[in-house]
C-alpha cells in the first residue's frame, strides 16, 4: 500500500500554484543481474537476483536456463514434440 501523501493545493490556487512535488520510492527485491548467451546463438538470458544469496541466484539462472531451453524447442519443426 503507498504511503498517505500530503494533498497540493488545487491548480491556480494561491501564490504557488505552478509548485510541484516529485518523490521517487525504488524498492528492489533483486537489485543484480546477470546476462548469459548471446542473441544470436540460442538466445540471451537475463536473471536477477541478489548476489549476496549465491543458492537463490544459482536456482534463479538453472530455471531460467530450462525456460529458455524450453522456448528453443518449441521453434523446432513440430514445435518440440
Amino acid at each position: 500500500m503507498p504511503p498517505d501523501l500530503p494533498s497540493l493545493p488545487a491548480a491556480g490556487s494561491g501564490l504557488n500554484a505552478a509548485v510541484l512535488e516529485y518523490r521517487h520510492i525504488h524498492i528492489s527485491e533483486d537489485p543484480d543481474s546477470i546476462e548469459i548467451g548471446t542473441p544470436g546463438k540460442g538466445g540471451c538470458i537475463k536473471i536477477y537476483g541478489d548476489f549476496r544469496d549465491v543458492d537463490a541466484f544459482q536456482i534463479k539462472i538453472r530455471n531460467a536456463y530450462a525456460i529458455r531451453k524450453s522456448a528453443a524447442e518449441l521453434l523446432l519443426p513440430g514445435g518440440g514434440q
